[in-house]
């Protein structure tokens, strides 16, 4: 529930030890870089330069992700969605020679992904040969047959469905005799004899008919031959592609280590990258970042060992340090929900842990069914707890399965099973008359139902009143945290201004349903303390008055906000109403087999669609009375988040001791994802 202090650090060192260093620092997952200030870079305006060939290692990870891809679909690892990070020491990958075996793994699918991508263009040539090579088959000479000394062959094909009589006829008078080679749906191929005088003439005349020339290779073999001597070459491409896939087959098994050289290689990527932000002189780096105060020790502890100065300031006047929340463990899953509108100032009040709170109730209220609460848990839970996810996927997922668990509490307090699934199914399909049903309301209801306070589509006047209670205590809330900050910075009279004032005010409205005469005696304090003081920072007595009655414009405000909260009886019927209908839909045709058939089908489709699409509505419309009636009320938004340097981690994860992150580091992993 709070935003952690940081400190400026400053290091100075030797550029021998620049990249150990960053390195370092890449694994402690506790510094950010930040940019030099106007005289920060008078001091040192030059950069630091790599020292190795970015475009050379950008190389070698695009060589390791070709391979891991090839062999990705040939491993008999079992599948994982989100792909379980394999723990590694980084120097023991180094130096106990799973490194080379990688390289040499990576090296030999390349060279295998080259030699299938040979054999199968060479396949698809043969192929096309074959197929070129396949009409004239029968044909009784060579390819390169010339003819005679007066006389000539021509061999080649006309269009499918080329008559024989046409091209008779535009061969009157010509000395040319035509054979008949083949047929097929795409061509007649055939083979003319005609004198060498007249040879140019025939081409003339046949080409108006489509007449095209024979693809044939000028040899003195056989077609029957080439088509042979084609399919052997074609079987054995295919074989040779075979046994590079048998390959690649084995070499899948070492799939594990392809892809922690992966991250090693990226990591050196990163840790160039990093390099390029540092301050350099002839023989020492300057590097500048952030570092939140309760890391100081770790980070202290890492550069001990090099030669390298340090130092840990707090931030000057200003400065803009990055953001890092801390808060428990529930409400740390509604931190990117936080993210998603603004990170607040640094040095302000960090609201996730009374907007968790509010989240978690408001959305079980606008989504208040019990079995899909319950879905919705078991997803969530059982995806983070079996398929192991990023963390910032794993934060999503805690988030709403929490907010499941609010919606089992409200659908079992309002009577809501996948709608009114229950009340539907022992009506149409057990044959229960009405008056037989459950009543489990506390309160009045003129029809069966098995809510423990009210079913909220017989009662919407009800759920309204729920709906605005809930907004008045949501405001208030809000209102609450503004005095609390002003309190904070020593305003105590502002809090009770501007703050207090109103509560009298609401609070005398509330009392109309107990006292007229406290409720009159309470709006009077309250208008009267708003009067007085609203306008107090104005300069000049009518100034002053005028403020003083301007400030009871803001009930105007606050009577907007409050009626936003309606929304919550909209989604909350929305979702009810469309699980009655599909509930009808699905009991429609009673207890025979075909009825328990559709009922089947049509409660597993129509349900998966009104769960999703109000899961969707419902976070978008909490997010929204969070963000615009809410924060309003004193967010001070304008914070970056926290992204310190880290190693690439898409596949591994550090366990060598030096990555045991302290738990305010979970923050900084959820703003890198």
């Amino acid at each position: 529930m709070s935003v952690i202090a940081m400190e400026k650090l400053t290091v100075v060192s030797t550029k021998e030890h620049a990249d150990a260093i960053v390195r370092r620092l890449m694994r402690l997952r506790a510094v950010s870089l930040r940019e030099s200030d106007e005289a920060e870079q008078a001091q040192v305006p030059s950069s630091f330069a790599p020292e190795a060939d970015t475009t050379a290692v950008a190389a070698r990870i695009a060589r390791i992700e070709a391979a891991h891809k090839a062999l990705a679909r040939y491993s008999k690892r079992k599948k994982r969605i989100f792909g379980g990070q394999i723990p590694i020491s980084p120097d023991a990958f180094q130096t106990d020679g799973r490194r080379d075996t990688a390289q040499k793994v990576v090296d030999e699918t390349n060279k295998i992904l080259s030699g299938l991508a040979k054999a199968e263009e060479t396949s698809s040539e043969l192929a096309v040969r074959i197929k070129a090579l396949q009409p004239y088959k029968s044909l009784p000479f060579s390819p390169d047959f010339a003819g005679t000394a007066t006389t000539a062959y021509l061999i080649g094909a006309f269009p499918g469905g080329t008559r024989p009589e046409r091209v008779i006829k535009e061969l009157d008078g010509m000395a040319a005799e035509i054979f008949p080679v083949s047929a097929d749906a795409t061509g007649v191929y055939v083979a003319l004899l005609v004198y060498r005088s007249e040879e140019d003439a025939v081409l003339r005349a046949l080409s108006g008919l489509g007449f095209l020339k024979a693809p044939l290779p000028a040899t003195s073999k056989t077609v029957p031959t080439l088509l042979a001597e084609a399919r052997l070459a074609q079987k054995q491409a295919e074989e040779e592609s075979e046994r590079l896939k048998a390959r690649l087959s084995v070499l899948a098994d070492k799939l594990d280590e392809v892809e922690i050289l992966y991250d090693m290689e990226r990591t050196t990527l990163l840790a160039e990258e990093n390099k390029k932000a540092l301050g350099a002189t002839d023989q020492c780096v300057i590097l500048r970042g952030w570092c939140p105060v309760s890391e100081r020790e770790r980070v202290a502890a890492a550069l001990t060992p090099f030669c390298a100065a340090y130092s840990f300031e707090p931030p000057a006047e200003g400065d803009e340090p990055p953001i890092l929340l801390k808060n428990n463990g529930f409400a740390k899953n509604f931190e990117w929900v936080l993210g998603m509108y603004a990170y607040p100032k640094y040095g302000t009040f960090d609201p996730t842990l009374v907007m968790s709170f509010f989240y978690f109730l408001i959305f079980g209220l606008m989504f208040a069914d019990a079995g899909y609460g319950l879905l919705l848990s078991l997803v969530c839970f059982g995806a983070v707890h079996w398929l192991h996810p990023p963390e910032g996927m794993k934060r999503f997922l805690l988030m709403f399965g929490y907010c499941g668990i609010s919606c089992i509490l409200f659908g079992v307090l309002l009577g809501s099973y996948f709608g009114n699934f229950p009340l539907a199914f022992m009506e149409n399909m057990m044959g229960l008359p009405p008056e037989q049903l459950p009543r489990l309301s506390l309160l009045p209801a003129e029809a069966a139902n098995v809510a423990v306070l009210f079913d909220p589509v017989q009662n919407p006047m009800v759920f309204l009143i729920l709906s605005l209670g809930f907004g008045a205590l949501h405001l208030i809330a809000g209102m609450a945290v503004k005095a609390f900050i002003l309190c904070k910075q020593k305003k105590p009279l502002d809090a009770l201004f501007d703050i207090v004032s109103y509560w009298v005010l609401f609070a005398g409205f509330g009392a109309l349903l107990f006292s007229k005469r406290v409720a009159l005696i309470l709006c009077l304090v309250g208008v009267g303390m708003i009067v007085l003081t609203a306008g107090r920072h104005k300069k000049g007595i009518p100034m002053k008055i005028a403020g003083g009655f301007l400030g009871l414009y803001d009930l105007i405000n606050y009577a907007s906000d409050l009626l936003s909260y309606s929304r919550i009886l909209a989604l909350g019927l929305a979702a009810g109403v469309i699980g009655q209908v599909v509930n009808i839909l699905a009991t429609l045709k009673g207890a025979s087999f075909i009825g328990v058939i559709v009922m089947l089908l049509v409660f597993v489709i129509g349900h998966l669609l009104n769960l999703v699409i109000n899961v969707l509505g419902t976070f978008v419309h909490t997010s929204r009375l969070q963000y615009i009636e809410f924060f309003n009320k004193f967010y001070e938004e304008g914070g970056t988040a926290f992204r310190p340097m880290v190693p690439a981690d898409r596949y591994t994860r550090d366990v060598s001791g030096e990555t045991d992150t302290s738990p305010s580091m979970n923050s900084a992993d959820m703003a890198q994802d």
